[in-house]
């Protein structure tokens, strides 16, 4: 994978990852790493990772990596996202691998894993569907 500062015109946070503190760490054709530092409006009432915030992380990381294999001039949507909680997250950051396992002409899958302190926390599968960019 290479650095994403690399080609950060190439590949940028959402508005929404950015109000998150969601980095990307790295990608490369069809895969992303991205990040998030955990901080207290993270948190649910119960004082644990929100459910909603590690959806999101997931689902920014696999869009990522389909960014960064879709065809030129097209956008891509989530159109269905699954997620499996596996442990409560014991620490201070998320990290979450995406890659995408199927390239169609219209649909794109992805399965994410997402990881606290080097421990499986939630695995995600997600698909996305291409769609050509509007003209403004």
């Amino acid at each position: 994978m290479q650095d994403a500062a690399m080609n950060r015109e190439q590949i940028s946070m959402s508005p929404y990852g950015d109000f998150l503190g969601i980095k990307i760490i790295e990608f490369a054709a069809g895969k992303a790493i991205c990040s998030l530092e955990l901080e207290d409006h993270h948190m649910n009432t119960g004082g644990r990772v929100h459910g909603g915030v590690l959806t999101s992380l997931a689902d920014t990381a696999a869009g990522v990596a389909v960014r960064s294999v879709r065809p030129e001039g097209k956008l891509s949507a989530t159109t269905d996202l699954s997620i499996s909680f596996i442990r409560p997250p014991m620490g201070k950051s998320l990290v979450a691998h995406a890659e995408v396992i199927h390239a169609g002409k219209r649909l794109f899958r992805t399965e994410i894993a997402v990881y606290c302190e080097d421990k499986l926390i939630a695995k995600t599968n997600a698909t996305f569907m291409i769609v050509d960019a509007k003209k403004s």
